[in-house]
């Protein structure tokens, strides 16, 4: 993950407004305040999705669900990848642009 926006999780999600340090759960971690609430993360990367599932195992997938909105209560959180998106060819731009417009229209 990116560093910057590591470091924006870091300056949204803050004690007191995502979790609670002075509760804990049963597991004796912070308790989460976001309960009730669900994500949408639409990413991209140059890495083709057969070896981002494949390879890396989905591991940045695995750490935004667990470890970053979970962590605050945000369950579930639904992931969007296109992938190879450095050089995409413009059919394949307006194909991402078509579906994040639908899931956005289906979201409200």
């Amino acid at each position: 993950m990116p560093a910057k926006l590591k470091g924006l999780f870091d300056r949204v999600l803050l004690p007191g407004t995502a979790f609670n340090t002075r509760e804990k759960t049963w597991l004796g971690m912070p308790k989460p305040l976001l309960n009730g609430r669900t994500g949408r993360v639409i990413m991209t990367s140059d890495t083709p999705n057969w070896f981002f599932r494949l390879v890396y195992r989905n591991a940045m997938i695995r750490q935004l669900r667990a470890q970053i909105f979970g962590f605050t209560g945000i369950t579930p959180l639904h992931v969007t990848h296109f992938s190879e998106a450095s050089e995409p060819l413009p059919d394949k731009v307006e194909e991402w642009s078509k579906q994040v417009a639908n899931l956005g229209s289906n979201a409200c």
